[in-house]
């Protein structure tokens, strides 16, 4: 998935990715960092997220329905992640919680961010 993940930053001329690290993630971030090198400025971050999962899903949701827009045709261009981020549920077990775990680093990532972006200029 190395060379997936370094062509979709590469294709879409990323300029910024965040890669957990947990669970051999440094390795995987360090591997697509060389696959980019010269062919797109890309800052590959790595990072250690400790927190309790179903804690973070819930607590950034309602970020993620105010803030986060999809197409119309989500539910047919992206069946998979339609499935999971319509099926979560705050309690009990989630066999796929993947889709909506990424979507709340996005949130995790864009609260965080613009916190330290309004301290550091004192807002917007």
């Amino acid at each position: 998935t190395e060379n997936a993940v370094a062509n979709q930053l590469i294709n879409n001329r990323v300029n910024a990715s965040r890669i957990e690290r947990n669970n051999g993630g440094r390795s995987f971030a360090r591997s697509v960092r060389d696959k980019i090198q010269g062919k797109v400025a890309c800052a590959v971050e790595d990072f250690f997220q400790g927190n309790n999962k179903e804690a973070r899903i819930y607590s950034n949701s309602y970020w993620i329905e105010q803030h986060v827009r999809l197409p119309n045709d989500w539910r047919t261009r992206f069946p998979e992640y339609y499935q999971a981020m319509t099926t979560y549920q705050r309690e009990g077990k989630n066999k796929h919680d993947d889709a909506p775990d990424a979507t709340t680093g996005i949130a995790e990532t864009m609260t965080t961010r613009k916190a330290k972006l309004k301290s550091f200029k004192g807002g917007f």
